[in-house]
């Protein structure tokens, strides 16, 4: 079987969405499927076993323009065509058949980009196209999955629709042996932007009572503005930027937890929930369609943005050890069970099989 899989954007470039489509495509690989990828010149380029199609664009925040896109995706075949959406042109523009779609999140523009305010009226308008665009090709998919439930039912798009849930996934021989002991350490790990909502994180540790480090991994255009808050809060947080994988692996295992504090829709799961989960570690995020499904399975939940409410988790978690430890032993089971790639794949292979 041939299996095509689009994505706006692959490795090396970093997202969920990007990892995501490069895991399908290596364990459909090892599993004897031929495998070609379509992703955009914005991507960056790297060497992978199998073939990488590189269309045209210009690289843009948020999405690539690809002005080319519809003309390369015609000389493309292959038995399944299998896209991933946001950003929604790829999905949007393919033409062919069985087409499965992925719906990671509804499309939603930030307030501001950096320091740039981000004109209301033109993010309406964006969404308003893209919505459009997106229900049909919606329409016109032979299947559509969804990484979630609940976010499914609350989307805009999918409500309504039928979809096959299928959730994100991790490789769990990343995290094979990774035992250490646990410190005071609450650890954000992710992209530094407006709706990740590390404010929050930072907001909540200055009402923290028990001894506990902030450690934040990642970097991105808040940088500058969110060590600046900290300052001026006061607070014990160390940014560290981009770190190795080995490293992060490292910081995942030892911290007692990992938050999540995003405040938008666009956060529709949150692999490094499952990451920290496979290391042991208790989580808490944002209560969001989605991220919920995952967090309260070995965690907690809190309001988007309600910093007080987190405060009272990471005091909480930070001042029992038989709680991070039983916790995190639930975790562990839980990963192995629903989230490993080997399971998620199978499921994948199966919808696959039914269209053709």
């Amino acid at each position: 079987m041939k299996v095509v899989l689009l994505s706006s954007y692959f490795p090396p470039h970093i997202g969920g969405v990007e990892v995501h489509v490069e895991r399908i495509a290596h364990h459909l690989h090892r599993r004897g499927f031929e495998v070609v990828v379509v992703t955009s010149t914005a991507s960056g380029r790297e060497k992978f076993p199998f073939r990488v199609e590189y269309v045209p664009s210009i690289p843009i925040p948020y999405s690539p323009i690809t002005p080319f896109l519809g003309r390369f995706l015609e000389k493309i075949d292959g038995d399944i065509f299998h896209s991933h959406t946001p950003p929604p042109f790829f999905s949007c523009s393919l033409r062919k058949s069985p087409h499965v779609i992925t719906y990671h999140c509804d499309i939603e523009i930030p307030e501001k980009y950096g320091r740039f305010p981000i004109p209301r009226a033109l993010s309406k308008l964006i969404i308003r196209r893209t919505d459009d665009m997106l229900s049909e090709a919606l329409d016109r998919a032979d299947a559509i999955v969804a990484t979630t439930k609940s976010y499914a039912e609350t989307s805009r798009l999918l409500a309504g629709r039928d979809y096959h849930v299928i959730p994100n996934g991790i490789e769990l021989s990343e995290f094979e042996g990774v035992e250490a002991e646990k410190e005071p350490t609450v650890l954000f790990l992710g992209r530094l932007a407006a709706t990740k909502g590390v404010d929050v994180l930072l907001k909540a540790m200055k009402h923290v009572d028990v001894e506990a480090r902030c450690v934040i991994i990642g970097d991105g255009e808040e940088r500058s503005s969110l060590e600046r808050l900290a300052r001026e809060l006061e607070v014990n947080a160390e940014f560290t930027g981009f770190l190795p994988r080995k490293k992060v692996i490292e910081y995942l295992s030892r911290a007692s937890l990992l938050v999540l504090p995003s405040l938008s829709r666009l956060e529709a799961f949150g692999i490094v929930l499952l990451e920290a989960m496979a290391c042991g570690t208790p989580v808490a995020a944002s209560d969001l369609p989605g991220v919920r499904d995952v967090a309260s399975e070995a965690g907690f939940v809190f309001p988007p943005g309600d910093y007080m409410r987190l405060s009272e988790i990471i005091n909480e978690v930070l001042s029992d050890e038989r709680k991070v430890k039983a916790i995190g032993e639930s975790g562990r089971r839980i990963v192995r069970e629903k989230y490993s790639w080997d399971v998620v794949v199978k499921s994948l292979i199966r919808l696959y099989e039914s269209l053709i």
